[in-house]
């Protein structure tokens, strides 16, 4: 039988989440910036290679937090959360497609046009596969699983109201993108917003995964043939 002080640390745990898993995001990239840089001839890192090393350490990240996620959800079922859980409307679905696209492609011809995001080298059939193909499928799983469905979830179980669980869970998604560009911050934060908000209403994941992934393609699609 779990103690008082066991059942309020297993009621508070997302809360702490919401800061514990951006940390480690950001713990993750810092170092292997940090060894980069230090075993690096002259302390000079190729944009492709700062990619490479960054992204493969989001990947690896993702899918342990997703374990995490996985492990404690192995009573209620995994597939409760992932399914939806009311009627799928197009209106509202098609809605919260566009809005994060145009959003996250606004953003990102944006930071291209104005040199916030460095030229990325011209990519062969292994990078294009692991940026286009695996990073995004990555991303759009496992983000909206744990920041839109775990996330958002428990904070209603808790009796969060539903914009505070919005807001809450928008914070933390914003954070794990890193904390030195407020531009990204900025533009993250109402993906979370917009993302949460469709979650709240109509509690169908798939579509938001499916959303995350294309947001995903288009993105690393921008950054790598830089077509302005």
């Amino acid at each position: 039988m779990k103690s008082v002080s066991e059942k309020s640390t297993e009621k508070d745990r997302p809360l702490r989440d919401l800061i514990y898993f951006p940390v480690v995001y950001n713990v993750v990239g810092l170092i292997t910036v940090g060894m980069l840089y230090a075993v690096s001839p002259e302390h000079f890192v190729a944009p492709e290679i700062l990619n490479a090393a960054l992204y493969s350490g989001v990947v690896v990240t993702h899918w342990s937090l997703f374990y995490v996620i996985a492990r404690r959800l192995r009573k209620e079922g995994i597939k409760e959360l992932i399914f939806p859980k009311r009627k799928f409307r197009w209106l509202p679905s098609i809605l919260a497609f566009v809005s994060l696209n145009v959003l996250f492609t606004a953003y990102m011809i944006l930071a291209i046009a104005y040199g916030r995001i460095p030229p990325w080298g011209k990519p062969n059939l292994p990078q294009l596969v692991f940026y286009i193909v695996l990073n995004p499928i990555t991303a759009g799983f496992a983000e909206e699983l744990i920041w839109r469905g775990y996330f958002i979830e428990k904070l209603l179980a808790m009796g969060k109201t539903e914009w505070k669980a919005i807001i809450y869970s928008s914070v933390s998604f914003a954070f794990i993108h890193g904390f030195i560009i407020p531009d990204k911050l900025a533009v993250t934060f109402l993906f979370g917003l917009i993302a949460g908000a469709y979650y709240v209403r109509e509690r169908n994941l798939p579509a938001l995964m499916v959303s995350h992934v294309v947001v995903d393609v288009i993105a690393f699609g921008l950054s790598m043939f830089r077509p302005i």
